[in-house]
């Protein structure tokens, strides 16, 4: 992303997850949750933290926060955009990732609430921020679908679970 220019954008937290080249991998995951999935989500984002991996995502679903949870929980980082205005107080947990320069939140946007517009957009950020994708759940026909299609097409790294 350092060839794109975002006029607008806020942050909070550590821009070197955004801006020196490392691999960052993008996160998408279905509202609809399987058992199943749901145990090895959740081992997969605790090796990524394991590992020191950087993920990148909006984290808007419960399945995508606990990604962001495991992988920071376990000493990895994350770039997180938001489809709304920035907080004005982030819990402990996240106050903590950010000292730890471990997590960067991301907006463009000043509205108190995500729209479908605006989460569409921060999809299409992590895409572009990211070097690879994983998608959870990823149903045929989806919002994440022509995000799926274009890394398909482009050649970029893609996991589906």
């Amino acid at each position: 992303m350092n060839e794109i220019e975002m006029v607008g954008m806020r942050t909070l937290g550590n821009t070197k997850l955004l801006t020196e080249s490392r691999a960052r991998i993008g996160v998408f995951a279905s509202r609809d949750t399987d058992p199943a999935i749901d145990i090895i989500r959740e081992q997969w984002a605790m090796q990524k933290g394991k590992q020191r991996k950087c993920i990148v995502g909006t984290f808007h679903s419960k399945a995508e926060c606990e990604i962001l949870y495991f992988v920071l929980s376990r000493g990895g980082s994350a770039v997180w955009f938001l489809g709304c205005a920035l907080p004005e107080r982030l819990p402990h947990f996240f106050k903590e990732a950010v000292r730890k320069k471990q997590l960067l939140v991301v907006s463009c946007f000043n509205c108190e609430h995500h729209s479908y517009a605006t989460a569409r957009y921060c999809r299409h950020l992590a895409d572009m921020a990211s070097n690879s994708l994983v998608f959870w759940s990823k149903k045929e026909g989806s919002s994440l679908q022509p995000i799926y299609e274009r890394a398909i097409a482009s050649g970029k790294r893609v996991e589906c679970f």
